[in-house]
């Protein structure tokens, strides 16, 4: 039997969306929450009849105040928990090829863990703890972590703080630090044949975009063909590089606002066995994405692969409508730049608009420079970035693959 748990009532006709499996609760859901409790203890929710529902992490002072850790009753939250949450994530990530060494090995509710991302870049894991209950619970998590997978050769667990979410939860957003054994500032690892280096100490996000791992795939199935490649939003030139391995032949021409990312994608051509400085084969342009659209056609240019895989433009509901009229002129601007019969993958990573809206725009801006097109693949969650269903929240990452004439 577990320990007992402060008890939170829900108010009557509320107990909809807990019961059905949505692991988020609202702070005016509940009749009454304790304006004294520490953020991030954990609490049992009930009814309005006392029936007891679900067992999580609260904090009163977010409006998204419950988030469920167990739907059983007995089950406690110690280490022995988090253990089992792990090893059942790990369960499906051994589901990946064998020649894939990073991965997520947790995506927060997908996993059961909400709040919690960790991921796994070979031999080194880095965690984010985005809510004040895994940030009460850090210790215990990260021993938990370190039990679990020490076996499989980890060396070293890094900390990133660096992430805004976590002020929202009333907690620092600092830096990086090492919580287990040792990290080094750059990590090598592997998708199949490409290989890439990794800045996790710095880098965006932990260090490398995980969740588009399929979409780089499809533009390597696609690739074989093209005679050139348009990377926008490039970062360290991942999905250029895929193309690359399945044809060596590509021109590519990587774009970003960064110009430390475009160093790192250098270095990572070369890693590979690409001179980044070969005569018309490669270029690396550090500067605005949409000007550089807007140039290229200005100036002719076409490709015959387009990505655009920009950051989030909207990271809550109140820029929802400014991100829609930003995702229209950007997709305006790169479907202006795909050759007749060429391929464009768009994509969104912004949790405030919805795959459907996203779609309307991609269309919106195709209509505005009459190109038609057809919708060759649409991309959702993938094998380590797993949702619930009925959680459609956590569907941040939209892409479509279109064939443009």
């Amino acid at each position: 039997m577990s320990p007992a748990y402060p008890v939170l009532h829900l108010r009557s006709g509320r107990e909809f969306s807990p019961l059905n499996g949505h692991p988020w609760v609202f702070s005016g859901a509940f009749r009454e929450l304790p304006e004294d409790a520490p953020a991030g203890i954990v609490a049992d929710v009930v009814s309005s009849r006392g029936d007891w529902i679900a067992r999580g992490h609260l904090n009163a002072r977010n409006s998204l105040a419950f988030r469920v850790l167990s739907r059983d009753q007995d089950e406690e939250i110690g280490g022995d928990f988090y253990q089992r949450r792990i090893r059942h994530a790990l369960a499906l990530r051994r589901l990946l090829p064998a020649d894939v060494s990073a991965y997520r090995l947790v995506n927060a509710e997908g996993d059961g863990l909400p709040g919690l991302i960790v991921d796994r870049f070979d031999r080194w894991l880095v965690a984010q703890f985005h809510t004040a209950g895994v940030e009460r619970q850090r210790e215990l998590i990260l021993d938990a972590l370190h039990a679990v997978v020490s076996p499989d050769g980890i060396e070293g667990i890094l900390v990133r703080d660096d992430i805004r979410v976590r002020e929202r939860e009333g907690l620092a957003a600092g830096g990086a630090s090492i919580a287990r054994g040792a990290v080094p500032p750059l990590l090598t690892i592997a998708e199949g044949a490409v290989r890439y280096l990794v800045d996790p100490w710095h880098g965006q996000k932990t260090g490398f975009f995980l969740d588009q791992r399929d979409k780089r795939a499809a533009i390597a199935a696609v690739s074989g063909d093209a005679h050139t490649l348009l990377n926008c939003f490039s970062y360290t030139g991942g999905f250029a590089l895929a193309a690359l391995a399945r044809n060596p032949a590509l021109r590519t021409v990587n774009v970003d606002a960064s110009a430390p990312a475009l160093d790192l994608a250098r270095r990572n051509f070369a890693l590979n066995g690409h001179d980044p400085d070969a005569p018309d084969a490669h270029e690396f342009v550090t500067g605005d994405v949409t000007r550089f659209l807007q140039a290229a056609h200005q100036d002719g240019r076409a490709f015959d692969i387009v990505v655009s895989d920009p950051p989030a433009f909207a990271k809550n509901l109140g820029m929802k409508e400014r991100a829609l009229r930003g995702y229209e002129t950007l997709n305006t601007h790169a479907a202006r730049v795909v050759a007749p019969g060429g391929l464009l993958l768009t994509c969104s990573c912004s949790g405030a608009v919805t795959r459907d809206e996203f779609e309307d725009v991609v269309h919106a801006g195709l209509t505005r420079v009459h190109r038609e097109a057809q919708l060759v693949a649409d991309f959702g969650p993938s094998l380590d970035h797993p949702t619930l269903p009925g959680f459609v929240e956590d569907r941040y990452l939209k892409a479509l693959l279109l064939r443009v004439w």
